[in-house]
């Protein structure tokens, strides 16, 4: 089921198969517990969930630190004084807008806590779901996501000794900005923020790249306005609201991937959202599909298939009918792997949200990527 992709507002649902608490994009209604999906068969597998507040053991790349990370209700909470002090990632907080800044090379990362947690903008794209966020004795505490996240660091649980190690990787040095398209009409409401690369080497990859995130943007918009003067009015008389946005989900060894995401609210119980996963070569600025990602493994369906027809068929209220990912399956990359995902409704009730299956390199025949 390919279709148009970017972020959505009041009903994206994520994950409930996996486990985890990713801080990227979903809608504002959609749980916590759902969303927490989008990167936790990878979670799930390292962290054996422990009594929140209970300390944690924090190395850098096998190397204990001095400070200690805790426990939170979605996973581990690392402090901002250990993240500025012992990953030399400047810390600044700005009192008047109540906003801590992070940045690693070319990535800006603004939290802003409140009472459900940190509101994340990242390179001026705001995701929608906020970070767990936690103050002791004054001192602030944010999921160790934020890093693995956006920063462009992996980790890795050892549960022999009850500690999470750090391993940094080295960002592509592009930057990546967020243009914003809104339009307000009697009919509906349509606010889009779509990325825009630049500072690659080859400046016929980087107009590649832009130009095809323009046009999906602009596509999206030019749709929106068509169904929304077409249809109208909605079955309970209120505008229609579209929705988009995007995530960087990783960002490095010369590859760039993108989850975008749509939302469409026309009437009825909810709205529907749409996500697609945008795997570029920065190289040249192609577009590449999961075969060309894992060609050192052209069986690798042999691995994946058997892996997601078990947890399909595992999960209560399961449609059936999955054999296969097929030719072109929708992907991201993340972490030290890659997430396959399918759209809402394809295999499982809505509640569900987007099914999603977090594979390593390693698991895939693959060797691990710097």
């Amino acid at each position: 089921m390919k279709k148009f992709a970017f972020q959505i507002g009041s009903a994206m649902l994520a994950i409930g198969l996996l486990v985890s608490g990713w801080g990227g994009i979903v809608g504002p209604e959609a749980p916590v517990q759902a969303q927490a999906h989008a990167y936790g068969q990878f979670l799930a597998k390292q962290i054996q969930k422990p009594e929140a507040g209970q300390p944690v053991k924090i190395t850098l790349k096998g190397k204990p630190l001095k400070q200690q990370g805790l426990h939170g209700k979605e996973g581990v909470l690392v402090p901002l004084e250990m993240i500025r002090k012992d990953l030399k990632i400047p810390v600044k907080y700005d009192k008047s807008s109540n906003t801590y800044t992070l940045k690693r090379q070319n990535v800006v990362v603004q939290l802003q806590p409140g009472e459900t947690g940190a509101k994340a903008i990242v390179d001026g794209s705001t995701q929608i779901l906020p970070y767990e966020w936690k103050v002791v004795d004054g001192n602030p505490y944010v999921s160790v996501k934020v890093l693995s996240d956006n920063l462009g660091y992996t980790t890795q649980w050892i549960e022999a000794g009850n500690a999470l190690n750090l391993t940094p990787h080295r960002l592509n040095d592009i930057k990546i900005s967020t243009r914003n398209l809104e339009k307000v009409i009697p009919e509906a409401s349509i606010k889009i923020q779509y990325p825009q690369v630049s500072d690659l080497k080859s400046k016929q990859a980087e107009e590649k790249i832009n130009t095809l995130l323009q046009s999906r943007a602009e596509t999206f918009m030019q749709n929106s306005l068509k169904e929304a003067k077409k249809n109208q009015p909605s079955p309970n008389g209120s505008p229609y609201e579209y929705l988009g946005n995007y995530t960087v989900t990783y960002n490095r060894g010369g590859l760039l991937s993108i989850l975008e995401q749509t939302y469409a609210y026309t009437g009825g119980a909810h709205g529907i959202s749409v996500r697609e996963g945008l795997t570029f070569r920065l190289s040249d600025g192609k577009l590449l599909t999961l075969d060309e990602i894992l060609r050192a493994n052209p069986n690798f369906r042999s691995i994946v298939d058997p892996s997601i027809a078990k947890q399909l068929q595992q999960t209560e209220g399961y449609f059936g009918g999955f054999k296969t990912i097929g030719n072109n399956p929708d992907f991201y990359l993340k972490d030290n792997g890659v997430v396959i995902f399918f759209q809402l409704y394809d295999y499982l009730p809505y509640v569900f949200g987007f099914p999603e299956f977090y594979f390593s390199f390693p698991e895939l025949g693959i060797k691990s990527r710097k």
